[in-house]
C-alpha cells in the first residue's frame, strides 16, 4: 500500500504539534501547502523520517513535497503559474517518484482566492498534466468546494479519491470544526484508491486551519497490469 497525504499547513506557529501531526500520518508521499520556513519544514521532515525533495514558493503560497526512505525520486520540477500583477507568485512543485510497483507523478499546488485566476491556472494545470508520460497524483489546496469549477474540471481527467473511497465527512476547513472541503487529491484512473479519510486525532484541531486528507493506493495495480 502506498500512503498519500495532502495537508495545508495554514497558520501553523505550532511547528511541535504540526511534526507530531506529520509523524502520525506515516506518508511515503506529502504534499505540503502554506509550509512554514525553510527551517520549520526542514525540522518537520526530520522528526517524521521524511526528506524534502521540491519546494516551490514560501509562505501562504509555498508548496512542497516530502517522502519517506522507501519512495524512490526520479526527477523533480517548479512550473509557474499566471498571476495578477502584484500578487504573490504561484507555482506547481512537482516530482516523479516511485513507491513499491507504482511510478507516478506528484503534482502539489494551492490556488488562490480569486475564481478567475483559479480557472487560468487550472487550465494552465491541465495543459502541463497533457504533456506528463507517467500516471498523475495531483494534491492541493483549491479553494472551492468539490461541487467548483476547479475540482469539477480536474474530476473529469482524474479520479477525486475522497470521492471514490472516502470515509467520513471529508470536511477539512477550517479548524477545529471544519464544513468545507477545500483540499484535495486527485490520482490518475489507473491507481486503485483503497481508502481516504481525513483524520482528526489530537493535535491536529490545533497544527493548523486545515486538516489533512490520507489516500491510501494499492501499489500492486500497474505490476497487475503488466503481467
Amino acid at each position: 500500500m502506498i500512503r498519500l497525504v495532502m495537508y495545508n499547513a495554514s497558520s501553523g506557529p505550532d511547528l511541535a504539534a504540526l511534526a507530531e501531526v506529520v509523524v502520525g500520518l506515516r506518508p511515503d508521499v506529502m504534499v505540503m501547502t502554506e509550509t512554514p520556513g525553510r527551517l520549520g519544514l526542514a525540522r518537520i521532515a526530520r522528526a517524521a523520517g521524511l526528506r524534502v525533495v521540491e519546494r516551490a514558493g514560501k509562505g501562504s503560497t509555498g508548496v512542497a513535497i516530502l517522502v519517506n526512505d522507501r519512495t524512490r525520486v526520479l526527477s523533480t520540477d517548479i512550473i509557474p503559474l499566471d498571476g495578477p500583477v502584484g500578487a504573490p507568485a504561484r507555482s506547481i512543485a512537482q516530482a516523479i517518484v516511485g513507491v513499491g510497483a507504482e511510478r507516478f507523478v506528484t503534482v502539489g499546488l494551492q490556488l488562490g482566492l480569486r475564481e478567475e485566476v483559479r480557472l487560468r491556472n487550472a487550465q494552465q494545470v491541465e495543459r502541463h498534466l497533457a504533456t506528463l508520460d507517467a500516471p498523475v497524483v495531483l494534491a492541493g489546496d483549491l479553494n472551492e468546494s468539490p461541487a467548483g469549477p476547479v475540482p469539477t474540471r480536474f474530476s473529469e481527467v482524474l479520479v477525486d479519491a475522497f470521492a471514490a473511497a472516502g470515509k467520513g465527512r471529508g470536511e477539512t476547513y477550517p479548524n477545529p470544526d471544519p464544513t468545507s472541503r477545500r483540499d484535495y487529491v486527485f490520482v490518475d484512473r489507473s491507481l486503485a484508491v483503497e481508502q481516504c479519510w481525513v483524520p482528526a486525532a489530537t493535535p491536529i484541531g490545533i497544527a493548523s486551519r486545515h486538516r489533512p486528507i490520507v489516500v491510501v493506493l494499492d501499489d500492486s495495480t500497474t505490476a497487475a497490469q503488466e503481467e
